[in-house]
C-alpha cells in the first residue's frame, strides 16, 4: 500500500502540499486524514531508503570511498559446534558488506567427522575461507594461536564459533581505521541473541577506559587488532582459557594506547547454555582467573595495587594494596564549612573515629568567627568563604602540606576505617590525577558514582538512586572506572596536578567549579576516576540541593566547555538516554530490548 501511495499523483503531491491553506476550504476531518496519508507517504519514502536494495547501494558507496581497504582476517575457533550456529556464524561473515575479509577456521581436535567435513565445505565454498582441523584438544587459546599463524591480513579479529556479526561489521571497522589510519585496536558495542534468537540485553560501552577495564571484562566483541600487535603481545595464553580475550587485551593495552570505540552494536553474542553469555555461572574459575591476570597487568605496569574478586559479586574485580602495604602518598582534607555547625562536628568525629594514627591533617575553612576549639583542626578564616565555596578549597589547599589534597562537604559521614588509603590506592594508578568515592544515602541508595557530561542539564551524577550494592550496568557500581567529572563532595586530587591548572576557579560561586577542574585536568591528559570503595554518607537533604542551585554558575561551565559537552561524555555511551546518567538505552532501542525480556544472568 506505501508503495502504491508514493507512486501515485496524490502521494508525490502531498509532501509538499501546505495543508494550512486547505484548512479554509475543507472540514477538519478532511484535513485530519490528509495530514494521515502525508505521513504514510513520508514512510513510505523512508521504508525505500532503507530497502536491502539501497542498503547494498550505500555500502557499495562507502566502500568505494574509503582511501585504503586493508584486509581483515578473522579467527574462529571451534570445538564440538552445532553445525547451524557455525552457518549462521560464517554466513555472517560472507555477507559482510565489507569485502577484503578472510576468515580462519580452527577445529580444536573435535573428533567430530560431521563437523570436520562441513568446515571443509565451507572453506571450499568461498576462497577468502582457510581452515586447519587441529589433531588433538588444545583449548581455545590454542587453537586460536594457530589461527593467528594463517592470518594474513594487516588486522585481526575474532568471533565466536556460535556468534554473528551485523552486515556492516567490518565496513564500520574499515571506516575508523581509515579516519585515523594509527589505530592499533578496534571494539564496538555488543548485544546478546537468546536460544528463542531473539536480541537482548545490549552492551553499550565507554570509549576505552584501562581502569574499568581491571575490574570487568568489558571489551569482549567485537575485537579487531593490528596483527603486529597482537603478535607483540604474544598471543592467547592458554593459562587464562576461559577468560583469554580478557587477559589478552591486557597484554595489548601494554603495548597501545591507540585504542579505538566504535559506539554500534556489531557483534551478536548467542547466550545458550554453557556460554558465559547466559551466567557467570556457566564457567568456572572466572572468579580466581580475573584478579590473577588484573595482578599481573599491575605488576608489568608497575602499578602498587593487585587486583582480589568483589566479596558478593565474583566475576568483578577490585583493587587492593600490594601485599597489603599503606600508600606513601599523604592526603590532607580541606573542608569548606557551611552554615550548619551540627553537620560540621558529625563529619569530624567521624574522620577521627575512622583513622588510625597519624591522624590525618585537617583544615577547615570557615567565615571569621567560625572556627572551632578542635586542636586537631587547623582552622582558615578569611571573609569571603562564606559564598563562595571554589574560593574556600582554594584557600584550604594553600595551608595543606600532603602530597594529595582531599575536599570534602560537611554534610559528608566517613564509615570506612580504610576510606584515605582506598583513595589514594585508586590515585596511584597511570595518569590518575582525581578520585572520587560513592556517595550514598542513609537509605543505602546511590547519591552519585560519579559525574557524566553532556546530558541535558549539563552534567548529571551517574547512578544515582540506584542499589549501592548493585551490580548497576555491566560492573558500573562495583568497579573503579574512569569518569569525566567528579563531584568535590569528596575528590582526592593529586596536590601537584591541582597546582598544575591553577586550582579550583573562584568565578564559580557555588558549584560546577569541580567539574570545570576536572575538564582542566583532562586537557592535560590527567584522569578522574570512580572508586566503589570507600563508600561516605552524605546527609545532604533535597532543599539543600535547591537551594545550592546557581543559574550563572552552569551558565559558565556551559560556556567554557560547549565542545566538549556537544561531543558527549566518552565515558558514557552516545546511545544511552540523555535524560540521566542511569544507563537507560535511548528511543527505540529502549523499547526494543525491553521487549525482549533481557537475560538474566552476567551484565
Amino acid at each position: 500500500m506505501l508503495r502504491r501511495l508514493r507512486e501515485s499523483s496524490l502521494g508525490r503531491l502531498l509532501p509538499f502540499t501546505d495543508l494550512r491553506v486547505l484548512k479554509s476550504h475543507l472540514p477538519p476531518r478532511v484535513i485530519g486524514f490528509l495530514r494521515r496519508l502525508r505521513e504514510l507517504a513520508r514512510r513510505g519514502r523512508n521504508l525505500d531508503l532503507q530497502s536491502p536494495a539501497a542498503r547494498r547501494a550505500a555500502a557499495q558507496e562507502a566502500v568505494a570511498a574509503l582511501p585504503s581497504q586493508p584486509l581483515i582476517s578473522l579467527v574462529l575457533p571451534t570445538y564440538k559446534t552445532e553445525l547451524r550456529y557455525l552457518r549462521e556464524a560464517v554466513e555472517s561473515v560472507r555477507a559482510q558488506q565489507y569485502p577484503e575479509w578472510e576468515l580462519v577456521i580452527v577445529d580444536d581436535g573435535s573428533g567430530e567427522p560431521k563437523l570436520s567435513r562441513e568446515i571443509e565445505a565451507l572453506a571450499a565454498a568461498d576462497a577468502r575461507i582457510k581452515c586447519e582441523l587441529l589433531a588433538e584438544n588444545g583449548g581455545i587459546s590454542a587453537a586460536s594461536n594457530a589461527g593467528l599463524r594463517l592470518c594474513t591480513g594487516e588486522f585481526v579479529g575474532f568471533l565466536d564459533h556460535d556468534d554473528k556479526l551485523t552486515p556492516n561489521a567490518l565496513l564500520a571497522v574499515a571506516q575508523a581505521l581509515a579516519a585515523d589510519p594509527e589505530l592499533d585496536v578496534v571494539y564496538s558495542d555488543s548485544d546478546k541473541i537468546t536460544i528463542a534468537n531473539v536480541r537482548a540485553d545490549p552492551f553499550l560501552k565507554p570509549d576505552w577506559s584501562p581502569v574499568y577495564a581491571l575490574g570487568a571484562m568489558y571489551i569482549g566483541h567485537l575485537l579487531v587488532v593490528r596483527l603486529a600487535v597482537a603478535e607483540a603481545a604474544g598471543g592467547f595464553d592458554s593459562a587464562y582459557d576461559t577468560i583469554q580475550d580478557f587477559e589478552f587485551m591486557l597484554r595489548v593495552s601494554e603495548r597501545t594506547d591507540r585504542i579505538h570505540h566504535i559506539p554500534q552494536i556489531l557483534y551478536h553474542w548467542r547466550a545458550i547454555p554453557g556460554s558465559i553469555a547466559a551466567g557467570t555461572d556457566q564457567k568456572s574459575g572466572v572468579e580466581v582467573l580475573q584478579p590473577q591476570a588484573v595482578s599481573a597487568h599491575l605488576e608489568r605496569l608497575g602499578a602498587a595495587a593487585r587486583a582480589i574478586p568483589h566479596p558478593t559479586i565474583p566475576h568483578r574485580a577490585v583493587l587492593a594494596p600490594t601485599n597489603g602495604a599503606a600508600p606513601t602518598a599523604t592526603a590532607s582534607i580541606v573542608i569548606a564549612a557551611g552554615p550548619a555547625r551540627r553537620d560540621l562536628d558529625r563529619l569530624l568525629t567521624s574522620i577521627f573515629a575512622q583513622n588510625s594514627e597519624p591522624e590525618p591533617e585537617v583544615i577547615v575553612v570557615a567565615p571569621p568567627g567560625g572556627a572551632g576549639e578542635d586542636e586537631r583542626v587547623k582552622w582558615v578564616t578569611d571573609e569571603g568563604v562564606g559564598s563562595n565555596r571554589a574560593r574556600a578549597n582554594n584557600l584550604g589547599a594553600a595551608a595543606a602540606e600532603g602530597t594529595h589534597l582531599l575536599f570534602l562537604a560537611p554534610e559528608l559521614e566517613v564509615v570506612d576505617a580504610d576510606w584515605i588509603e582506598q583513595l589514594l590506592l585508586h590515585a596511584s594508578l597511570p595518569g590518575v590525577a582525581a578520585v572520587g568515592p560513592m556517595l550514598v544515602r542513609p537509605d543505602n541508595t546511590v547519591e552519585q558514582a560519579g559525574v557524566a557530561i553532556g546530558l541535558r542539564d549539563p552534567a548529571a551524577p551517574m547512578l544515582a538512586g540506584g542499589d549501592a550494592n548493585g551490580d548497576g550496568y555491566y560492573g558500573s557500581m562495583p568497579c573503579a572506572r574512569e569518569v569525566s567529572a567528579l563531584s568535590s563532595d569528596c575528590m582526592l586530587v593529586s596536590r601537584e596536578a591541582f597546582g598544575s591548572v591553577g586550582g579550583f576557579d573562584e568565578l564559580y560561586a557555588s558549584e560546577y567549579e569541580d567539574f570545570d577542574l576536572c575538564r582542566r585536568l583532562a586537557q592535560r591528559g590527567l584522569k578522574a576516576v570512580y572508586a566503589p570503595r570507600p563508600r561516605l554518607l552524605i546527609h545532604r537533604t533535597d532543599a539543600a540541593k535547591l537551594a545550592a542551585t546557581d543559574v550563572v554558575d552552569r551558565a559558565l561551565f556551559v560556556d567554557n566547555w560547549y565542545d566538549d559537552l556537544l561531543r558527549g561524555d566518552p565515558y558514557f555511551n552516545p546511545n544511552f538516554s540523555r535524560k540521566a546518567a542511569d544507563y537507560a538505552p535511548a528511543g527505540w532501542r529502549n523499547a526494543i530490548y525491553r521487549a525482549a525480556a533481557p537475560l538474566k544472568g552476567i551484565r
